[in-house]
């Protein structure tokens, strides 16, 4: 879904300011006072900015809904009516979303009942143009951001417009507080707001990024404090100022995981704990058993420049010398994976010293998948060019539900050069990397997934446990076996496969690993595979 034209419906400065960002993006807007619907046979998409009463809505959406394309998406502007009940009023429900625009820098991307997944995307990858920040979530009563601020105004003693609403929805904890005193108003406005996140979270209606991006990062806060230490502030507050500040159960069954936040190496989000000399590299190691962690840790986009080749380059080192399994790559900004290559760097390039750039990041990703170590790429959020490339060099691409995965080297004029146009083809079939790499618009992990870029979708806050939980399943297999599976798997011709497949099957067959992985069976006991 393509936005080369769209319409804003309404009057006030709210519509005014959303048409002047899209004029800024440079697509081709029109405005409507919503009393005409003339001049809109040709829009992609319609912004309706109208006043909040139900019967305003289905009548503006009705109108809409014969005087647009069939392929239009329908956005409404409310931050207070159901969505789903305005899609209603149209044939094409699946095509109603909500953008709330929340602030000067954030739109919540709103999904009814009925919106797809790619009426979603797509307005997702709108705002992004119009440079704003997308926040997905689900919708429900308030959404977001309105439930966290009317949630902090009830527990400082005053209301907001949607106090009612709220209350009706969600019961007393958005009842005014009263005999707030100024010494402890912004310390229950802290914990209100933490409590409320985790309570869209557990209900599923956004994820720990989403959340974050929305309403001042209260996930990142307790993790750099302590979830431990926030648990206790809680309890503690709960004795002192009653039932609103019970501790989430997600709060209380990551303390007693013992994910307590950076300090622990986990918490709602992972976090480094590098290896003796890695502190400051821009890409970072970090054992946990027979898994090596590598960080890309070079902000604030994780950009692949050439010290962070040089970076990933001698971590793998350090990963095959110590004998490790298993490699995970993760992010160290818990916002985005990486959002490709250091496009700066491109203007220092000459035809030589760019051609010795891509042999030796193509040389990198050609080692770890011949390798008999296993690499598992957690996606967290973007990953761009680049970032998508080396997620793709991995054997096993874990996607967390904030990821979005594009190559848009197209929109610069040039082609993806770290392996994009190979290995996507192998991963998605030929027709849908043609689409990516020349559309370069991105797709969301569940995208992804139904595609094969991805193996699994995962919440946010689980992406790591799942990422190490299968850095230590792949670590215990053969490695023999893993690395012939890894050498013999994409050979293009067919009779040439299987000949590779005769010849490695004789190798692992003929190993020591394979005579114990015989013998432990038959013995009926755990095989100890040691590579020989």
């Amino acid at each position: 879904m393509f936005v080369f034209k769209a319409a804003v419906v309404g009057t006030g400065d709210a519509a005014d300011e959303i048409a002047a960002a899209i004029e800024a993006a440079g697509v081709g807007v029109v405005r409507s006072a919503g009393d005409a619907f003339d001049g809109l046979g040709d829009v992609d998409l319609v912004i309706e900015a109208m006043p909040e009463r139900m019967s305003i809505k289905h009548r503006v959406f009705a109108e809409l809904d014969a005087a647009t394309p069939g392929h239009a998406i329908l956005a409404t502007t409310t931050a207070e009516l159901s969505l789903t009940e305005i899609g209603e009023i149209t044939l094409r429900p699946h095509q109603v979303v909500g953008l709330h625009f929340a602030g000067p820098r954030v739109v919540e991307v709103v999904e009814g009942d009925d919106t797809s997944p790619e009426t979603a995307q797509a307005a997702a990858t709108f705002v992004q143009r119009l440079r704003r920040t997308a926040v997905r979530c689900a919708e429900c009563p308030g959404f977001v951001v309105n439930r966290v601020l009317g949630s902090v105004a009830a527990e400082r003693g005053s209301s907001t417009e949607l106090s009612g609403a709220l209350r009706d929805a969600y019961g007393d904890r958005f009842q005014p507080a009263r005999d707030v005193s100024e010494d402890t108003a912004d310390e229950r406005a802290e914990l209100k707001t933490f409590v409320e996140a985790c309570l869209i979270l557990e209900e599923g209606v956004a994820g720990v990024r989403d959340i974050d991006l929305a309403v001042g990062k209260p996930f990142a806060k307790a993790d750099a404090l302590g979830l431990d230490k926030v648990l206790r502030a809680l309890e503690a507050a709960e004795d002192r100022w009653g039932e609103h500040f019970e501790p989430p159960l997600i709060l209380r069954r990551l303390v007693a995981q013992g994910r307590l936040g950076a300090t622990a190496g986990q918490g709602f989000y992972p976090h480094p704990l590098p290896e003796t000399g890695y502190e400051d590299a821009v890409v970072k190691l970090d054992v946990r058993g027979e898994v090596g962690v590598v960080w890309i840790a070079n902000p604030p986009a994780n950009s692949l420049s050439p010290a962070t080749i040089d970076g990933l380059a001698r971590a793998w080192q350090d990963v095959i010398a110590r004998g490790l399994r298993a490699m995970v790559l993760a992010s160290a900004n818990p916002m985005l994976f990486c959002a490709g290559a250091d496009i700066k760097a491109f203007t220092t390039w000459d035809e030589a010293s760019g051609r010795a750039h891509l042999e030796r990041i193509h040389a990198l990703g050609r080692e770890w998948e011949q390798s008999r170590v296993t690499t598992i790429a957690a996606v967290n959020g973007l990953a761009f060019g680049g970032g998508c490339e080396v997620a793709m060099a991995c054997d096993v691409r874990l996607a967390a539900r904030s990821a979005t995965f594009g190559q848009p080297e197209i929109n610069l004029g040039i082609i993806p050069g770290f392996g994009g146009t190979q290995r996507l083809s192998r991963l998605v079939g030929p027709a849908k990397a043609l689409e990516m790499n020349t559309v370069g618009d991105p797709i969301s992990s569940y995208e992804a997934f139904e595609y094969g870029l991805a193996n699994r979708v995962l919440e946010d806050h689980e992406l790591f446990d799942a990422a190490l939980a299968w850095g230590r399943k792949l670590a215990g297999q053969a490695p023999i076996a893993v690395e012939q599976i890894k050498r013999v798997s994409h050979a293009p011709d067919l009779d040439e496969g299987l000949a590779a497949e005769r010849d490695a099957f004789l190798r692992a067959f003929g190993s020591a690993d394979g005579r114990e992985g015989i013998a432990a069976f038959i013995e009926k006991r755990a095989p100890k595979f040691t590579g020989q």
